[in-house]
């Protein structure tokens, strides 16, 4: 009977469940399950490592690849390069020349009927500076506003400009506004010749196309120069320009 009475004792004394015995016991603790997850790289390491196989597949093309390579290379920094000079001439264009190392010594200006108006760079330069010299005697130059905005057309490699200029008088008079879209082809002559020499004029501006040409809101029509008081290479002068604002 006593030997009963123990056992039943003892067994009061133990809680029903072990495992509740075992979380309630200080000192022990259990961990959570640990869910399986695999950890992005951070852009860094991402970068570093599309550099790395960009560097290590270009290692491996042979010659003729890697020369079209370092083509497309170069063809992309003169792109750019004409881009951000057309952006910082167009604004001041009335106030100081423009950067002409971005241009062929080739270089001809077409008007929208597909006609030649001028070649040659020296020919371009001094068209330009007459258009400038002309505009600058005429103008105010520092109430004067030109804006431009450009896109680049990768299919033609064509740089497009479309500019609005607001002309103010020096004789007094209301605004003058011209509105016109430019479009620059860059030479997509190989940049090293046969003989291994390098070609200066690869990458620049080879073409600059007049395509529209409007003052207040009035299309202006082929040869454009002649607006300007310039003559273009067909002989022909004008000066619309010049009396706009009577």
């Amino acid at each position: 009977m006593r030997s009963l009475l123990s056992l039943v004792t003892l067994a009061a004394a133990l809680p029903a469940n072990p495992l509740v015995h075992a979380l309630s016991t200080p000192g022990i603790r259990t961990q959570p399950r640990s869910s399986t997850s695999v950890s992005s790289p951070s852009p860094r390491i991402l970068e570093s490592t599309i550099e790395e196989t960009l560097t290590s597949n270009e290692n491996n093309l042979s010659p003729f690849l890697q020369g079209m390579v370092d083509e497309q290379r170069e063809l992309q920094m003169n792109v750019g390069k004409a881009m951000d000079v057309l952006r910082k001439d167009y604004p001041y264009f009335l106030k100081r020349a423009p950067d002409y190392s971005i241009y062929h010594d080739s270089i001809s200006v077409s008007a929208s009927d597909g006609k030649i108006q001028l070649s040659k760079l020296p020919s371009y330069k001094k068209a330009f500076s007459g258009i400038r010299t002309m505009l600058s005697f005429l103008y105010d130059t520092d109430r004067s506003v030109i804006q431009s905005r450009m896109v680049y057309d990768s299919t033609k490699t064509q740089i497009r400009v479309s500019y609005n200029a607001m002309l103010v008088p020096k004789m007094g008079g209301k605004p003058v506004h011209v509105d016109g879209i430019s479009v620059y082809s860059i030479d997509l002559s190989a940049t090293i010749d046969k003989d291994g020499n390098k070609r200066d004029g690869a990458g620049k501006i080879i073409e600059h196309r007049i395509e529209k040409l409007l003052m207040n809101g009035a299309a202006l029509v082929p040869p454009f120069f002649s607006a300007f008081g310039l003559e273009t290479t067909g002989g022909q002068r004008g000066g619309q320009m010049a009396g706009s604002w009577n």
